[in-house]
């Protein structure tokens, strides 16, 4: 198997990334596979010694095929660190796999990734992978191993070349999406969280990569590839990154009892989709905050 590389990203977080890293070298494919670890620079002066801990824990690990530290002499923040550092290792190999540094995986999330990365990098309606169910186990009419939903993962995702260089992510066409109330729908369908989140990253209110890269799945009808029970658990749920809300999509991992069927030509679910677009809807309050500010619902 032509191994992809593993691309993981790293702040101010030394103790995290030790457990995400550890996490990873009990996949057996980790010493197949090249890691490449992105170190954002401090952000303010009482950060410079946990930044240094990040790069002295990654100059001395072992265990990969390789171990490349790409380290950042400014803060660039989650986003801007996440779209470089991704374009740059994929355009040098084509794919990847990628963490941030507060995810747990089981002993198999690699296999997991390699096969489907190497299955479906020829079906165009796939525009990604991940080890993170959404929950979706939970959905009884459905018995599926895999699912495709619209919302695109953060959590221990992969994707390939083709599919990520088209992202356009400044997204100029935004006042003409705006203009459709058939767009706006069909964005729901990644979740209703997503039409709110991508009016607040254009207008600045926020900086998001992640709401983006699902902007673009709707965008081409492209899908993201899941298992039913998730291969990867977050753990930043002690307000430690910058992303503390996503902690509260929690699974228990799934540590492969049994071998995941994956279909030749996956397709998608109505089942699937009802419960990802309702399991992702904001509160009632957030619905009135959302339309007093942004006029979306």
């Amino acid at each position: 198997m032509n191994y992809a590389p593993i691309v993981a990203f790293a702040y101010n977080r030394p103790d995290h990334l030790k457990r995400t890293l550890e996490a990873v070298l009990k996949n057996p494919e980790a010493a197949y596979s090249d890691l490449y670890v992105f170190s954002d620079g401090p952000r303010k002066e009482s950060d410079i010694e946990k930044v240094e801990a990040v790069r002295q824990f990654i100059g001395e690990l072992k265990g990969f095929k390789s171990v490349e530290l790409i380290s950042a002499p400014k803060n660039k923040g989650l986003a801007r660190s996440v779209i470089d550092g991704v374009t740059q290792v994929i355009t040098l190999r084509g794919k990847a796999i990628i963490m941030e540094d507060d995810l747990l995986c089981t002993s198999d999330f690699l296999s997991y990734m390699n096969q489907t990365l190497e299955k479906y990098e020829n079906q165009a309606h796939i525009f990604s992978v991940s080890g993170y169910s959404f929950g979706t186990g939970s959905v009884k009419n459905y018995s599926g191993d895999t699912a495709l939903v619209f919302r695109a993962s953060s959590l221990g995702w992969g994707t390939w070349k083709d599919r990520w260089e088209k992202v356009d992510w400044e997204v100029k066409d935004f006042e003409e999406f705006l203009q459709s109330p058939k767009r706006k729908d069909d964005i729901k369908n990644a979740g209703e969280d997503i039409l709110p989140m991508i009016v607040k990253q254009q207008r600045g209110v926020i900086n998001s990569w992640a709401v983006r890269w699902a902007y673009h799945h709707v965008k081409h009808q492209g899908y993201c590839l899941i298992p039913r029970y998730s291969k990867i658990k977050t753990t930043g749920d002690d307000g430690s990154g910058s992303n503390p809300a996503a902690s509260t999509l929690k699974d228990e991992l799934h540590f492969g009892e049994r071998i995941i069927h994956l279909e030749d030509s996956p397709k998608p679910s109505e089942a699937i989709t009802r419960y990802i677009r309702k399991n992702n809807r904001p509160s009632l309050y957030r619905k009135l905050i959302n339309w007093y500010r942004y006029k979306v619902w």
